[in-house]
């Protein structure tokens, strides 16, 4: 089935008779949609015409669209959608987005019905400065009884679609709206679907035939549970008071869990709130280690690490009934005697590190990186650091790495943590909604260059519960997780544990043949 590809615009000829219809494919795009007479340039599609002849500002099943000459040249046959579509709003221009801060060139629905006439039917001559107000299918504009209008995201969902009837021969032209700075299109631009039809039986389209890329993506959503314990080690301050302390506890008394995320918890945490831990696990959710007191490995020894981690593996498995299978290091903060005591225990992976950012990887046996010592000749340090293989640990425990990072996470960007020099806290969710949606897209279109057959990539979210759980961000990783959904099959939530096991089982397999 072709598409109307993101951010960009197709048009094609319809005969009388022929039937055009749009599919939200993903759920939340909106579609500018126009109708020209292909003998008469003036003779178009009107959402002016139709407001007065229909004397409504909403379009329903049934309904005739008019053009310039009050004439009927489309009918709205179907609609699987809630109805929500727009007659009022003009097309998105350079301007509109010079008006909203843009700095620079922005795709718009203006230049795109502009180019898709001038490539596909260069003898059809409209005014380079003109446009028609579009028919905007699934747009939300809500009117309120002041007659106030605002912009809502789309209450379209994934694959619901509208079907027009052409009563007379026309020039189509649909864009994807590339709108991303107001909540137009749920945040993101994405692909819709479309096709013409006669009876029953799909013509050819005029427009190269497109596909949708076929992917298979795992989430491996987690949550790092840290509660009190991240003001006890890597948060520690000698200026911490009731009032840090206190979100903690407040993480300890709120969660929701399901049974496809890991919770990475601290074993102070599965002590100090038992209740919590047991409601974790009740749900079906992995449980990984991630520390005791939430440590910096800056701030043990080799001995207190080690100490650390065997208590924290009782703890795990007095709380769930096995041994654990994951870890992350507080804060990220993991040497190489880590790695070691990880691969010790028969551990299946770890989620600490960032070599890459989206698809697992062996953990490697980099040897410490030395500091410059500067009271020495340069020469000491004039040389190239070591950098371990990444490939099959040939004669070890295979470590498996799940990549995760300061841009999947909440806390960084939205908590304030007034004792750390980098702390930010005031974050609004829409930065971090839209830099995780555009994070998430661009893999999406370079998915399967390095995947394997578990998996085209892996997309890591880290939440906190004392961050995610406040009011003002709850929403936003809601619509974010409601957004993947919309993907449909081809995302899947994952435990880590099961994201490791499967992609170690291809590469033992590969390095097997």
């Amino acid at each position: 089935m072709p598409i109307i590809p993101a951010r960009q615009a197709v048009t094609f000829e319809v005969k009388a008779g022929q039937t055009v219809k749009v599919i939200n494919t993903f759920g939340q795009q909106v579609v500018d949609f126009w109708a020209f007479n292909p003998a008469d340039p003036n003779d178009f599609l009107s959402m002016v015409h139709c407001r007065t002849i229909l004397l409504k500002v909403a379009i329903g099943k049934g309904d005739k669209l008019y053009s310039t000459r009050r004439q009927p040249i489309l009918t709205l046959i179907e609609d699987t959608s809630p109805g929500v579509h727009d007659m009022i709003w003009s097309a998105c221009d350079k301007e509109r987005y010079r008006m909203q801060g843009f700095q620079g060139y922005h795709d718009n629905c203006t230049d795109n019905m502009h180019k898709a006439l001038k490539d596909n039917f260069p003898n059809f001559s409209i005014a380079d400065d003109w446009v028609p107000d579009p028919l905007n299918l699934f747009m939300n504009i809500p009117i309120d009884h002041q007659g106030n209008v605002s912009i809502k995201a789309p209450v379209s969902q994934k694959g619901q679609y509208v079907t027009l009837k052409a009563e007379k021969d026309l020039i189509i032209v649909m864009s994807s709206c590339p709108q991303d700075l107001d909540p137009v299109n749920g945040g993101t631009p994405m692909d819709c679907e479309y096709q013409i039809v006669e009876g029953d039986v799909p013509s050819t389209p005029l427009v190269p035939q497109l596909t949708l890329p076929s992917r298979k993506v795992k989430i491996a959503f987690s949550v790092d549970f840290d509660a009190v314990s991240h003001w006890l080690g890597t948060g520690c301050h000698k200026d911490n008071n009731m009032a840090d302390y206190s979100s903690g506890v407040f993480a300890g008394q709120k969660h929701d869990i399901a049974n496809k995320m890991t919770w990475f918890i601290p074993g102070h945490t599965a002590e100090t709130f038992p209740d919590a831990a047991k409601a974790v696990v009740e749900a079906g959710a992995e449980v990984a280690l991630h520390g005791y007191a939430h440590e910096g490995i800056y701030q043990m020894t080799e001995e207190q690490e080690r100490e650390v981690l065997l208590k924290c593996i009782d703890v795990a498995t007095k709380l769930t009934g096995k041994k654990p299978k994951g870890y992350r290091a507080p804060m990220y903060t993991i040497r190489e005697t880590t790695v070691k005591l990880l691969r010790e225990h028969g551990f299946l992976y770890d989620s600490s590190l960032m070599h890459h950012d989206s698809q697992p990887y062996f953990t490697p046996n980099d040897p410490p990186i030395n500091h410059i010592d500067w009271s020495k000749p340069a020469s000491s340090w004039l040389q190239p650091s070591t950098i371990a293989s990444q490939g099959y640990p040939e004669g070890q425990h295979p470590l498996v790495e799940l990549p995760c990072g300061w841009y999947n996470e909440d806390m960084m960007p939205m908590m304030y943590l007034p004792h750390l020099p980098n702390s930010m806290g005031y974050v609004s969710t829409s930065v971090v909604e839209q830099m995780w949606k555009d994070k998430f897209m661009w893999l999406w279109e370079q998915g399967t260059l390095e995947g394997t057959d578990a998996a085209d990539f892996i997309f890591p979210i880290l939440v906190h519960p004392d961050v995610t759980g406040l009011a003002h961000i709850i929403g936003m990783v809601d619509r974010f997780i409601g957004w993947l959904k919309g993907f449909g099959e081809a995302v899947e939530f994952c435990k880590c544990e099961d994201i490791a096991a499967a992609w170690l089982a291809c590469q033992e397999r590969a390095h097997k043949q």
